[in-house]
């Protein structure tokens, strides 16, 4: 993934394409949040880890040279795993009235004997693409009274990453094509992914509100915070 990211122009280039896309759909289509929706158990840490791949390294407003951005940067990066999901948010994703976009991660073969129940999981994943992709019309099917409801509106930003099988190999390569999906959004955007200032400041205040917790004075918190510290003294005394 390194050297295709590294070698590959531009129009055939998987990670800097994935970067191009977020930024279409962030900064021109308003999407405010991005749902990465793996759909292999194994992946279930995949949404947190992007979190953190994405959200600290890219939630920056103020460019590499000191100007403040004009456009919003990193969304905000949630999720879940497999079906769960389906049973927890994303009817919001087919019908609710936020903008957002999504990745489906799947993988073509099992990591088990139950080739029907994969096959199952691999039929929801695309089966949920298939219905953010062309939604329904509201007089499809169904009674009249009913056909507002049913309406799916479709049209919604989604990437489907579709694996192989998978392997420390593809799993590598999988994380490369997120950070260097990074990287490139960092690069458009003109700021530095490699820092972390604003998680900087609250660890700094942390060792303040310890000192205070520990019956040190409170005299450098904010009022909101003090007072909080005093609840929790209260509460432990």
């Amino acid at each position: 993934m390194d050297r295709h990211f590294r070698g590959t122009r531009l129009k055939r280039n998987a990670p800097a394409l994935l970067g191009l896309f977020g930024i279409w759909n962030s900064n021109f289509l308003g999407a405010g949040t991005h749902a990465v929706l793996p759909y292999d158990r194994r992946l279930a840490g995949l949404p947190g880890y992007l979190q953190q791949l994405e959200m600290e390294s890219n939630g920056k407003s103020v460019r590499i040279d000191g100007e403040r951005s004009q456009t919003h940067t990193a969304p905000v990066v949630w999720g879940g795993e497999e079906t769960n999901g389906q049973h927890a948010f994303h009817q919001l994703l087919h019908q609710g009235t936020r903008s957002f976009s999504a990745d489906f991660v799947a993988v073509a073969e099992p990591g088990h004997d139950l080739a029907e129940r994969h096959r199952w999981l691999l039929a929801n994943c695309l089966g949920q693409g298939s219905a953010l992709l062309a939604g329904r019309e509201a007089g499809a099917d169904g009674p009249e009274a009913l056909a507002p409801h049913r309406f799916v509106p479709g049209n919604r930003a989604t990437t489907t990453v579709l694996l192989d099988a998978l392997t420390p190999a593809s799993l590598g390569a999988l994380l490369a094509l997120y950070e260097h999906k990074v990287y490139t959004q960092a690069a458009v955007w003109g700021i530095n992914p490699f820092d972390q200032w604003g998680v900087e400041l609250g660890k700094q205040l942390a060792n303040e509100v310890f000192r205070a917790l520990a019956g040190g004075p409170a005299a450098g918190l904010d009022p909101a915070t003090a007072g909080l510290v005093a609840e929790v003294r209260k509460s432990t005394s």
